[in-house]
């Protein structure tokens, strides 16, 4: 019931449009073969298959990891629960802040807790400090169930949205595929799963820096009122 009373009425964010149909870039509505020919796409790549594959591979060798911190899995799950509190928040924070600020400014920086969540997997030695990396987890899993899927709308318009957000979604599936299955190649290489998450802290960093290039030289393309209705495809 009550996520059919919120679904009732749509809701678009305020920092994106006021009118039904919003532009993107240049003041167009990008379709996804202009999408995926323009740097700012594949700028945004390694972000997408990052969370989606390093989450699926930390929950998916949990036992392994557990192990090898020398604690209970028992113990290891009964952090979960502070996973999930801090995805709530920050999905409901960012959705805030998306109105406010719009995802130009939060999405280069949304994946910055990843980053301390493996430096805290992969570094601590006891198991309080676990939960400190279970939380910054949740950060970026809360921002990544808002933030995304404004930012393709925000910058490449709404008129094709739904061709380039399932190209999005395919590269993210692709992600959770590859994450299990690469580091449980390097488990049994004899790398291992905190050296791993090291290497996976240092990924998210040059993802963010990869996003605070991208997104901040195709801002400068975002009109400054998307009130447009006229529907129009880049000439590339």
């Amino acid at each position: 019931p009550i996520i059919a009373w919120l679904l009732s009425q749509e809701r678009t964010p305020a920092s994106l449009a006021n009118s039904e149909s919003s532009v993107g870039m240049r003041g167009n509505h990008w379709m996804r073969s202009n999408a995926l020919r323009h740097p700012l796409f594949w700028c945004m790549v390694p972000s997408i298959i990052g969370p989606s594959a390093f989450n699926t591979a930390f929950f998916f060798h949990q036992v392994h990891f557990a192990q090898v911190k020398g604690i209970e899995h028992l113990i290891f799950v009964s952090f979960f629960p502070i996973f999930t509190a801090l995805t709530v928040i920050v999905m409901i924070s960012a959705g805030w802040a998306l109105d406010k600020y719009g995802t130009a400014r939060l999405m280069p920086f949304f994946q910055v807790p990843m980053v301390f969540a493996f430096l805290t997997f992969a570094l601590s030695q006891d198991t309080w400090s676990l939960a400190l990396g279970f939380a910054f987890l949740g950060m970026t899993s809360g921002a990544n169930a808002t933030l995304p899927n404004a930012f393709w709308a925000e910058f490449y318009g709404t008129a094709h949205i739904g061709a380039i957000k399932a190209m999005v979604m395919a590269v993210m599936v692709l992600g959770s595929a590859i994450g299990p299955g690469m580091t449980g190649i390097m488990i049994d290489q004899g790398i291992g799963i905190e050296t791993q998450f090291l290497g996976v802290a240092l990924y998210f960093v040059g993802v963010t820096g990869l996003m605070m290039w991208g997104i901040g030289r195709a801002a400068r393309d975002l009109p400054l009122a998307q009130i447009s209705t006229e529907i129009k495809t880049p000439q590339q």
